[in-house]
This record gives C-alpha cells, structure tokens and sequence, in this order.
C-alpha cells in the first residue's frame, strides 16, 4: 500500500540500523515521502554512506545501542534538532547463529542488548518527543523464526520474541495518550548481507516450497507494511503483530 506523501511531509522518523538492508528501505521510503528521517548504525562508513544516497532529508548518527549512553545521544541529537518524534522504526538486530552447546553469557548479553534491550531504551528516550509529534505511531522489528521454532536460533529468537510482549504491553500503556504501537514480523529477507553470508541455492528452493507466494522476499515486500502501520490509515491498529512472509507462515 502507498501512502500519499504529505501526510509524512515535514514530519520526523526514527530509524535504528538504518545503513543497509530493511533499515535502510525504511529510511529511503520515509524520506522519499518528505519526512525527515534519523538513522543510527555502528558503522560510520555504512552510515554516511546511506546518507548521501538517501539525500538531504537524512541524517546520519553513529551509535552502538547496546550502549546505553550512546542511546541517549542519539536521541539527545533528535531532541535537539526537532524537539519531536512523529515515527519510531526499532529495526537493529543481531543474528548471529548460536548453538545450545556454545552458547555464552557474552552472547547473551550482546545479544539481550542489542535485539531486545535497545528496543526499550530508545522507546523510553523518544517517548516524550512522540507525544510531542503528531504521527505518534511507532513499529518495532520482529520476525517470523521464533513463530516456526527455527534453529540454530535459539537465543536470537528469545530476544526477538521478547519485542512482540513488549509491543502489545507498550500498545495498552501509550494508548491513551494515542501513541500506537505495532510489530512487523519479516520471513528470511534477500538482503545483500544475507545472499553473501548466508543464503544458499537449497535455501531459495526451499523457501519457495515453503511459502504460498513463489518469489523471494526482497526489503520492498516489507516497508510498505511498515510504512501503513506508521501512517493514519492504520489508525485503529496497535498491539498487532503484521506477518510478512509470502505465506510461510500463517497465523
């Protein structure tokens, strides 16, 4: 679904991981829609990077959200910028693929932090500036692998699972004030850092065989469900979780 663009002109987003793959989608559509966008990632190469192809209405922060004060700068340097939040995009995300049996606390912690804790933190840091917004809609990342139990998943999926508990929790404590908040949940994404690192050609026949629509999810099959979950037309919509994943799974 395309949104008309001037519902978002001159309004301000929020993206975190926002250098490359779905983040980066997101912050591409926002801008094209005319808001002003600010995107955080670990890498400033990356980051500048997608800066400049996303143009003047983007602006680049360098930060590690495991960090909490690194956080709180981030979002210290919207405040002061704009002085209000309209749209919240949560999409940073660790994946690293981790057996039981190698499992660490310095995995957990790394990964607690980034895909679950960062979620909160920046929640917590924006909310005021939402309430100052007018969009007030926020959608935190989430995704289709701890539905289907996939493995070696285990501790991304505890955390990412924990973003849909957090969601429809944050859905009944904002509501009144009429901040909305909803989960987008991906399938596997060919993003270019998943078709270097990880996709094989068995992957892409079995997913095909898996999912009820025959064509491979690319970072444009899922922004148009963020960007609707952001705008008013999903005005009576919060606490929701939005499956985007060509039918694999259906809820």
């Amino acid at each position: 679904m395309r949104q008309p663009s001037s519902e978002f002109t001159g309004r301000v987003a929020v993206v975190t991981g926002g250098s490359d793959g779905l983040g980066l989608d997101f912050c591409r559509a926002l801008a094209e829609a005319g808001a002003r966008v600010y995107f955080c990632a670990r890498n400033a190469d990356r980051g500048e990077a997608a800066a400049r192809k996303l143009g003047p209405q983007a602006h680049f922060v360098q930060a590690d959200l495991a960090d909490p004060a690194q956080i709180e700068a981030f979002v210290a340097t919207v405040r002061e910028a704009e002085g209000r939040v309209d749209y919240l995009v949560n999409n940073v995300a660790l994946d690293d693929r981790i057996e039981l049996d190698d499992l660490s606390v310095e995995a957990c912690d790394r990964m607690w932090q980034t895909n679950l804790r960062s979620y909160l933190l920046v929640a917590k840091a924006c909310v005021d500036l939402l309430r100052a917004g007018d969009g007030k809609s926020l959608v935190n990342l989430c995704t289709t692998n701890y539905l289907l139990g996939l493995e070696p998943f285990t501790l991304y999926n505890a955390t990412k699972s924990g973003i849909i508990g957090f969601t429809r929790s944050l859905a009944r404590e904002l509501g009144p004030e009429g901040i909305r908040a909803n989960t987008v949940s991906p399938g596997w994404i060919m993003t270019e850092k998943q078709l270097r690192e990880h996709v094989s050609e068995q992957d892409k026949v079995d997913l095909l065989q898996a999912q009820a629509l025959k064509f491979l999810l690319e970072p444009r099959h899922v922004t148009p469900a963020v960007i609707f979950l952001l705008s008013s037309a999903a005005a009576a919509i919060t606490g929701q979780n939005l499956v985007v994943d060509a039918g694999k799974f259906m809820q």
